[in-house]
């Protein structure tokens, strides 16, 4: 891209209204904030703490600041790309530092790193927290803990599926059904399509909240394990995890949770309207159904033998393979204890991801189908350079423009975790633990592994580390393009900025008179 170019693309709309996108992105944010501090306030009143009364006064005051605003009805009247984009990178910023605050005000952090790091770790649906023990919190801030990732999730879902659809993004990729788009099955607006997202994230939330109950959970733990699941967060009440309950019913409730989380919210919408063959000729779902199979095969054989028997045994396995591989990070077991190559397998799984237009991070197996059968076109073109063949998947043809989209996407998140792994390994971490640490944090997983063969902890990381790993988990989870975006338009914006000011202060020079 020339620099002509990119100033004309990173320069401000002259339809954003005087708010702005990103004064609206920080508003949105705000109330967005308020009913989840409203819920964490209401739940906890029951144990004997102020937690309760200082975040129902911020959910007030939350709510009252965005009613205000958004009555006015600041949202510009023209979708476009950079101002989108710079309004959602700038929402999820807002997210982060109010949970900051409200850490800090409740007590549960006394040191504004740590808080800081919590907050990015649940905002970015990330499992890589920095407590070693979640049980010392109030029940009020264990609720608000999941709810930040239950927000994240609804952030990356809104943008993923409700908005860049509409931007020109991936639109065969969005939708499993052919040339089709999410936005088209959910709505043919965005308003609409944003609306039905909340919607359906809203109510399955409540319902996934019912059935951990129903299975044995507690109404604390129960809605907790729902917020951080539903939005594929992995956050715990438990040192332990999921494991800590020792319940086949709880593991079986959260294995079908996450499989759905990591599903494509238009497989939902067509299951709710009832659209059962449209479900079945998803390509990506049958792909990631058998790769599920095959590799809970693997796992179930390779494993160590935990003498609980086959069929537990069968179920953790099953349960390993889900939880990475929609990036959410709850565990039953100790998987990076396991024989190497089942290591490799799960990182792997962990690296791709869930399905497109899902709240599970990243690659997506619709974008690795994607390149695979690139590869195998370009194989198919040595072999006789005069063919013409296209990129497809399944039965669908996919456009050279997203063909060039994934490939840059794999490019920038190939950048990001070798940078990223780099810098680990300056802060002192060895290969195996900087390059686990940074592929699961721009996958918005967790999980990382470290060289003596455990799972890694935040809380076992140096300040440097962790400093390290905020701006990969927040990246990963706006799917690292906005965030490039957004750096780009302050790049351009200051450059304009200071030439401005270069030019107002340059003095004048004399005319040169020709003699």
């Amino acid at each position: 891209m020339s620099r002509s170019r990119a100033e004309e693309y990173f320069r401000p709309s002259a339809e954003a209204n005087e708010l702005g996108s990103k004064t609206f992105g920080f508003v949105l944010a705000l109330g967005a904030t308020a009913p989840v501090l409203a819920l964490s306030g209401v739940l906890g009143l029951a144990d004997e703490s102020s937690h309760s009364a200082v975040m129902l006064a911020v959910a007030a005051a939350f709510a009252v600041f965005a009613s205000t605003v958004l009555r006015r009805r600041p949202w510009p009247s023209e979708l476009r790309r950079v101002h989108t984009l710079n309004g959602a990178v700038v929402a999820l910023a807002t997210l982060g530092l109010v949970s900051t605050m409200i850490y800090l005000l409740t007590g549960a952090f006394n040191r504004f790193d740590d808080a800081l790091y919590e907050s990015v770790a649940g905002v970015s649906t990330s499992s890589l927290t920095v407590l070693a023990d979640p049980s010392v919190l109030s029940d009020a801030q264990l609720i608000w803990r999941s709810g930040t990732q239950w927000l994240g999730g609804l952030l990356g879902l809104s943008l993923g599926v409700g908005l860049l659809p509409f931007l020109g993004g991936s639109r065969e990729l969005a939708d499993p059904r052919d040339r089709r788009t999410v936005s088209q099955a959910l709505a043919s607006r965005p308003v609409a399509a944003l609306k039905r997202v909340l919607s359906i994230y809203s109510l399955v939330t409540v319902v996934v909240a019912a059935a951990l109950f129903a299975a044995g959970m507690g109404a604390i733990d129960g809605t907790a394990h729902a917020l951080s699941s539903v939005s594929t967060g992995g956050f715990s009440t438990e040192v332990g995890s999921v494991g800590s309950y020792n319940s086949v019913a709880i593991e079986l409730a959260t294995i079908v949770v996450m499989a759905g989380a990591g599903s494509s919210v238009a497989l939902v919408w067509m299951l709710w309207r009832r659209q059962f063959s449209d479900t079945r000729r998803s390509f990506e779902l049958r792909v990631v159904a058998l790769v599920t199979v095959v590799a809970t095969s693997w796992v179930l054989v390779a494993r160590p033998n935990s003498g609980h028997g086959f069929w537990r045994d069968l179920l953790d396995s099953l349960f390993t393979v889900v939880s990475l591989g929609t990036t959410t990070g709850h565990h039953v077991d100790d998987w990076a204890s396991w024989q190497p190559g089942l290591v490799m397998l799960l990182l792997i799984l962990l690296a791709i991801g869930g399905m497109a237009g899902s709240v599970a991070g990243g690659l997506r197996w619709i974008r690795a189908v994607t390149l695979v059968s690139f590869v195998w076109r370009e194989l198919q073109r040595q072999l006789h350079p005069n063919s013409v063949r296209v990129v497809k998947v399944g039965q669908s043809a996919i456009s050279e423009a997203s063909v060039d989209r994934i490939h840059a996407q794999l490019v920038f998140v190939s950048s990001a975790c070798a940078c990223g792994a780099i810098l680990l390994g300056f802060a002192g971490l060895g290969v195996v633990e900087a390059l686990s640490l940074a592929l699961s944090a721009l996958s918005t997983a967790g999980p990382g592994v470290s060289d003596s063969g455990t799972i890694v902890n935040a809380s076992e990381l140096s300040r440097g580390a962790r400093l390290v790993l905020m701006p990969m988990m927040f990246a990963g989870r706006v799917f690292l393009y906005p965030a490039l975006v957004f750096v780009g338009s302050l790049w351009f914006s200051g450059e304009r900025s200071i030439s401005a000011r270069s030019r107002r202060v340059r003095p004048s020079q004399p005319a040169k008179v020709r003699r």
